[in-house]
């Protein structure tokens, strides 16, 4: 006896094929889209971290930078800045310009040298009312005040600007600057600041670092660094701070 297949069961069991591959593609494209995303979100936070680093990195290396300025030494810390007449350390003196003081007397002379920067502050070098004139505000939303040009002069200091480094040997970026009239253009992404205060008027700030040592008697000064670099990514912002005595007491430094 011959027994024939239902033309009806056929379509039927073609219809059921059709439903399986169909749902098996749906979820192969569900898997290679997840893929795709996990990727695509992995690549983001190892990019965005890697920015982070770089640019904390950038901080610390202004820190360095902004401590051989303050002693006015070159990178091997021993050579000075420049020994041009008229210079203290890596400064200018004689060219009326921001300097470092030496002496005990010498801020008042800093202070005229400073006016008409933004918060008291030229060429890298603050001389703040408080140690709390200058807060993180500054260095984030008033940023453009912070970095602007008066004169021929920045309010803030770029990497090697007074310590003569290059920055194209920074193997950093973010420490890329260009001189005006020096091509490439490269538009600045670190900057540094130093206020100075007396000793005896730094008491907050030397009782939240801890462990500061006593300057000598005849250079009273501490000095807070801050270095402030923004990212390749948007939103990538570093701000460092440090406290540096160049001359602590009973040291030949």
């Amino acid at each position: 006896m011959k027994h024939h297949s239902s033309p009806l069961r056929k379509h039927s069991q073609r219809g059921v094929s059709l439903i399986v591959v169909m749902v098996m593609l749906l979820l192969g494209t569900i898997v290679v889209l997840s893929s795709t995303r996990l990727g695509w979100l992995n690549e983001r936070l190892v990019g965005g971290e890697s920015d982070y680093q770089r640019a904390f990195a950038a901080a610390e290396a202004l820190v360095r930078d902004a401590e051989r300025d303050i002693r006015g030494l070159r990178i091997d810390n021993v050579t000075p800045c420049n020994a041009t007449a008229g210079y203290v350390g890596c400064r200018n003196f004689l060219g009326n310009q921001p300097f470092f003081p030496q002496e005990d007397d010498d801020l008042d002379l800093l202070q005229t040298r400073v006016t008409g920067g933004a918060n008291g502050c030229l060429q890298g070098i603050c001389l703040p009312a408080t140690v709390t004139t200058l807060t993180a505000a500054n260095w984030t939303t008033n940023l453009a005040a912070m970095t602007a040009t008066v004169g021929t002069a920045s309010v803030a200091a770029r990497y090697g600007e007074f310590t003569g480094i290059n920055p194209a040997t920074a193997g950093n970026p973010l420490l890329s600057w260009s001189r005006p009239g020096v091509a490439p253009v490269v538009a600045p992404r670190a900057w540094y600041w130093v206020e100075v205060f007396r000793y005896t008027d730094a008491g907050g700030i030397v009782a939240a670092a801890g462990n500061v040592p006593i300057p000598d008697k005849k250079h009273p000064y501490v000095y807070r660094i801050t270095a402030f670099v923004q990212g390749m990514k948007p939103g990538t912002r570093v701000w460092l701070r440090s406290i540096f005595v160049p001359r602590p007491q009973n040291q030949n430094i």
